[in-house]
């Protein structure tokens, strides 16, 4: 116990130095060897050519045609590595001369920056076959045979590039991509055409090529793996809890992939100390089924858990509205007006304040008088009407919830627990707008935040049982139909059962449906979790006619 305390003051102390995660960079080649690259690159271009004019041979048998489509990708693939390691791809030139003996390749990069269907390699820091990417132990690879190399495409975060793609990820895009090279027929006296597509499956599972209606290669989990499971985005779970305010200004939603207004947004929510990471199976699953995949867009929610309840749930829809406001203005693209949100814990109850009006039941759990008679600043009042004061996101239509304190879970009322969260340093804005609450208006808390002080206005402190909040978010109906995965572990009576966290009483609901799973609180990444998941947005679609 004692070296557990130690720990965790150690961790403390080396953390509070530290601002949020950085996220890594892209850097250029280290001393490539640009003649040699070119030779490479001029030989495997050779390959290709001659194993692509097999391919588009009317006499060449269906044997030969395969054959020459596995020595087609195969080259391919090796021009784009030894490219890749001679310049960063967004350095290519379109029009660029390989020569080798006799023989000479002009390779053009298709199409020009801005078509949602294709993406062109001068906007990408760096080409990763996804055949090189190595995936998590147990993970299953998502993958569709056809024409073409699957490829990552990595673009590099930055102001610039954020700006114009809203809700880039922090850690940079890991696209979904597959090269086609096509070649023209050989001109006497002049380098033979090559032309370099990067098709995104997504949005086009086939291409046209020479005429014909042609299903793409695609690998889909290999850029989940480099997006989610890394180490940036595990630096926030720790981070987050105990300084919220160094990783507060990166509280958003992000998506993983090019938004399309016809897939319907699907909005994954973390709990306290987690961070988006704990979705890479679910969202695997995702692209695992061809009509689900089709039909929605994983995005996630990264946010520090140290902040209380209401004030994240504030947060969560600030992003969800900023996020409607940049990508759809006009509030009519099919997707987005039928989003899903699926939550883990204290992220169920942060995707199901998004469903509802508050009234002036939750100012009431936390004041016993009316908003003016407070004795605060303007700027401390409007950031309690903005937490405790709100109305329902009309677009969100569905919930999932994993493992859901709804009426909390005594862990928050444990005496080690409680005194864990003197580690916790609230944001500067928080300290200030607890101190105005707590020292002038101490009469109008309500009697159980009265006697708490600022551990009501913590995370933790808003999933104890006894927080008035819980009880007037449970007086609220949840409009939206809704899905709850509850965990029990260990055998038992179901009723007096928990999953180690959250006791079944608080995960239950009595309305929604319900699935027992034999697992923990943290069990977001098991089988029968993820599969209940994927068939929850299939009755989605099934109920909004799109299956």
């Amino acid at each position: 116990m004692l070296f557990s305390r130690l720990s965790c003051a150690l961790t403390a102390t080396l953390l509070v130095s530290c601002g949020s995660p950085k996220a890594p960079t892209v850097r250029e080649p280290w001393l490539p060897n640009l003649g040699l690259s070119e030779k490479l690159i001029s030989v495997q271009l050779d390959k290709a050519a001659q194993a692509w004019d097999v391919m588009q041979s009317d006499s060449a048998t269906r044997a030969e045609k395969r054959q020459a489509e596995n020595v087609y990708e195969g080259a391919l693939a090796l021009v784009i590595k030894n490219w890749s390691r001679s310049s960063l791809p967004r350095k290519w030139e379109t029009g660029s001369l390989f020569e080798m003996r006799d023989r000479q390749y002009q390779v053009h990069l298709q199409p020009a920056p801005g078509n949602p269907e294709e993406i062109s390699p001068l906007m990408l820091d760096r080409l990763i076959l996804a055949q090189d990417v190595r995936l998590a132990k147990g993970a299953t690879p998502v993958i569709d045979a056809g024409l073409g190399v699957p490829v990552v495409g990595q673009a590099q975060h930055s102001k610039a590039l954020a700006a114009k793609y809203p809700m880039m990820p922090l850690n940079g895009a890991f696209l979904t991509l597959t090269a086609v090279m096509e070649f023209d027929p050989p001109a006497p006296g002049k380098p033979r055409a090559a032309h370099l597509h990067l098709y995104n499956p997504l949005r086009k599972a086939e291409a046209q090529v020479k005429g014909e209606r042609t299903h793409l290669a695609a690998n889909y989990t290999a850029p989940k793996e480099l997006a989610l499971n890394n180490r940036f985005l595990r630096g926030f779970s720790l981070i987050g809890l105990l300084f919220p305010e160094k990783t507060l200004d990166e509280s958003e939603i992000y998506r993983l992939e090019l938004y399309d207004p016809k897939r319907i947004p699907v909005v994954f929510v973390h709990g306290l100390m987690s961070d988006p990471h704990i979705w890479y199976e679910a969202i695997n699953a995702i692209y695992a089924d061809p009509v689900l995949r089709a039909n929605y867009q994983p995005w996630y929610f990264l946010y520090p858990s140290g902040m209380a309840v209401p004030a994240t749930s504030w947060q969560l829809r600030r992003s969800l509205e900023e996020a409607r406001a940049k990508l759809d203005p006009e509030g009519d693209d099919p997707g987005m007006n039928n989003m899903v949100m699926v939550g883990h814990s204290m992220g169920g109850l942060l995707s199901r304040m998004q469903t509802i009006d508050s009234g002036d039941s939750l100012w009431k759990a936390y004041f016993n008088c009316e908003p003016e008679k407070l004795m605060v600043s303007n700027h401390t009042l409007e950031r309690l009407k903005d937490t405790l004061e709100f109305k329902k996101q009309p677009y969100i239509k569905r919930l999932i919830f994993i493992t859901v304190p709804h009426k909390g879970s005594t862990m928050a009322d444990r005496g080690i627990v409680y005194r864990l969260t003197r580690l916790i340093k609230l944001p500067t804005d928080s300290l200030v707008l607890a101190k105005e609450i707590m020292t002038g208006n101490i009469d109008y808390l309500t009697p159980q935040l009265r006697d708490w002080g600022t551990f009501g206005f913590l995370s933790i402190g808003t999933l104890s049982p006894k927080h008035p909040y819980l009880k007037a978010l449970n007086a609220q109906p949840i409009p939206v139909p809704h899905h709850s995965i509850v965990g029990q572990y260990g055998e038992g009576e179901l009723l007096t059962s928990s999953d180690r966290v959250v006791p079944y009483s608080s995960s239950h609901l009595d309305t929604g449906t319900e699935l027992v799973v034999p697992y923990w609180h943290g069990c977001v990444e098991k089988p029968e979790v993820t599969a209940e998941i994927a068939k929850r947005l299939r009755q989605h679609l099934r109920e909004l006619g799109r299956l």
